[in-house]
């Protein structure tokens, strides 16, 4: 019993969500591959590239995949 959400803005927001958490996760252990198998060189865990960096990703998605949308369901209302 899935119901289909109408609001884009809500989309976007539970969309923004998935892919944060995601990135969150994926970005430093694709990394941690990276330097352990094929640069041998050492891990270092920092803010701005694990946080900020997917947070940005976040966000330009969001914005890519769904300001569309909100402008359409937008002028759909007026």
């Amino acid at each position: 019993m899935s119901k289909k959400i109408e609001n884009p803005a809500l989309q976007a927001l539970i969309y923004f969500a998935a892919i944060l958490i995601a990135s969150l996760i994926i970005w430093p252990l694709l990394d941690l591959l990276i330097c352990g198998v094929f640069t041998h060189s050492e891990f270092h865990y920092t803010i701005g590239d694990y946080i900020i960096e997917p947070l940005i990703f976040s966000v330009i998605f969001t914005l890519l995949f769904y300001v569309p949308p909100i402008i359409k369901a937008r002028k759909k209302k007026k």
